[in-house]
């Protein structure tokens, strides 16, 4: 039963998915914030935001959204800010929910996690160099957030640390998209 469950969330979320795509690349820009409207658009991104960090499908409908809503001439800094807010908080719910299940990936992975966590902590230029690479990671590259954020969680990486980084990254990432097509530059559409 549990099985059959998990199908039927499967498939409602594909589903959802799909749906976004279609209605973005069957529906002018225009037409469809004048439909929902300049609230509801910021709304409606907001919630497509938090959900498109948890994985890479959901990246895709994110960036579709706010490219769609950038043709539309709604305000590019603004929809960068709220939607870079929206995944900075569901990113940081993925990092403390990855930090809390800790045990749940290091009981199949232990060792291997240990081996990279005190190499990197032995390495004073390579534990510098971390917090780099994950902004470039998480802000650069079209890449899913997921993978990193938990494995920076296995590794315990501090909170207070990956925070910034997430915030700045996420921010980072929603500004260069809207900033990017509403010059009509399309880098990862």
């Amino acid at each position: 039963m549990k099985t059959y469950k998990k199908l039927i969330a499967a498939l409602i979320f594909i589903l959802f998915i799909i749906f976004f795509i279609v209605v973005v690349f069957f529906i002018h820009p225009e037409e469809l914030v004048a439909k929902i409207g300049v609230r509801n658009a910021y709304i409606l991104l907001f919630i497509i935001s938090f959900f498109g960090g948890f994985s890479g499908g959901g990246a895709v409908t994110f960036i579709s959204v706010l490219v769609t809503f950038v043709l539309a001439g709604m305000n590019p800094i603004y929809l960068g800010l709220i939607a870079g807010t929206s995944l900075t908080i569901g990113d940081m719910i993925l990092f403390y929910a990855g930090s809390k299940g800790r045990e749940l990936i290091r009981s199949k992975w232990d060792k291997k996690i240990e081996i990279f966590s005190n190499a990197i902590k032995k390495n004073k230029w390579l534990e510098k160099l971390v917090p780099f690479i994950a902004y470039i990671y998480i802000g650069i590259l079209p890449l899913p957030n997921d993978i990193l954020i938990l494995f920076m969680a296995a590794i315990e990486y501090p909170v207070k640390k990956m925070n910034v980084i997430i915030f700045l990254g996420d921010i980072t990432f929603a500004l260069m998209i809207a900033l990017l097509a509403a010059k009509g530059i399309m880098i990862f559409t």
